[in-house]
């Protein structure tokens, strides 16, 4: 299937409507209800793209805030990697983080400019969305809560990080601290803690960041559906990193010894 033209035709509709609108100086400030916000989320993770891209389009030309809709497709590829199946090969980890990086930084212009060319970028995250959706089938379950009190020892969750292919597991625990009442300050953390006492590489580190910039920016937003996008942001993370995890370690080691030879202290006395 070719989207380049879908996508070209988009965009050159959009600047057709941006020249005739102008004189009239129009704003896009327009936000979607709960509802359609859902219903987005849902055609972004559709197999029918050339519908994404015509939905994307009216939505821009009707007014939307394009900043939204990058937020929107940001929140679809963290589900792609929430449901992202450990039968997959290790590799294609990857692809699900580098669209959901992409589509952070696009959100993330988009808040500090309404630049039209940057309107693009909306479509081609959500193209990449679409293309990673083999890496969903099989699609891994969501985790549900299990009705019990939030885990109240955080070392559960470093102790199961110690221990190789325990996505799964992880993910459990973080959805029954969240619906458990957990404190979720403390579960980015934690989390961060992981994340540091490993020899993550740059990637690991852009997951972290990226979830937790777009947990944040869901904080300014009330309802079941602004609930469930953080605790996408969580899980996502957390599957993640719990599939990096752990490695020998020997960077944080290197790192003391650094920092002690900073502070001008021996590393050994000779006889």
């Amino acid at each position: 299937m070719n989207l380049v033209e879908p996508i070209k035709q988009a965009v050159n509709e959009l600047e057709q409507n941006a020249a005739q609108a102008k004189p009239t100086g129009g704003s896009m400030n327009v936000r979607l209800s709960a509802d359609s916000q859902e219903q987005l989320l849902k055609q972004l993770l559709s197999d029918t793209p050339e519908q994404t891209i015509a939905l994307l389009r009216d939505l821009i030309i009707a007014g939307t805030a394009p900043a939204q809709l990058a937020q929107l497709v940001a929140l679809a590829a963290a589900e792609r990697i929430v449901r992202f199946h450990t039968q997959n090969d290790f590799g294609d980890w990857i692809a699900v983080l580098h669209t959901f990086t992409y589509a952070h930084a696009v959100h993330e212009r988009l808040l500090q400019s309404d630049e039209p060319l940057l309107q693009r970028a909306i479509f081609h995250g959500a193209v990449s969305v679409y293309l990673d959706r083999f890496l969903n089938v099989p699609t891994a379950a969501r985790p549900k809560p299990s009705g019990s009190t939030a885990p109240a020892n955080h070392q559960e969750l470093l102790d199961l990080l110690d221990l190789r292919q325990q996505v799964g597991p992880a993910a459990q625990w973080v959805m029954d601290y969240i619906h458990g009442g957990g404190e979720p300050g403390e579960l980015l953390n934690t989390l961060g803690h992981a994340l540091l006492r490993e020899d993550a590489e740059f990637h690991s580190f852009q997951m972290y960041e990226a979830a937790v910039a777009e947990y944040d920016r869901w904080q300014a937003y009330e309802g079941s559906f602004a609930d469930k996008a953080k605790e996408t942001m969580l899980l996502a993370c957390t599957r993640y990193l719990a599939a990096h995890a752990p490695t020998a370690r020997e960077l944080p080691h290197t790192a003391k010894i650094a920092w002690r030879l900073h502070k001008g202290e021996r590393l050994f006395e000779e006889e």
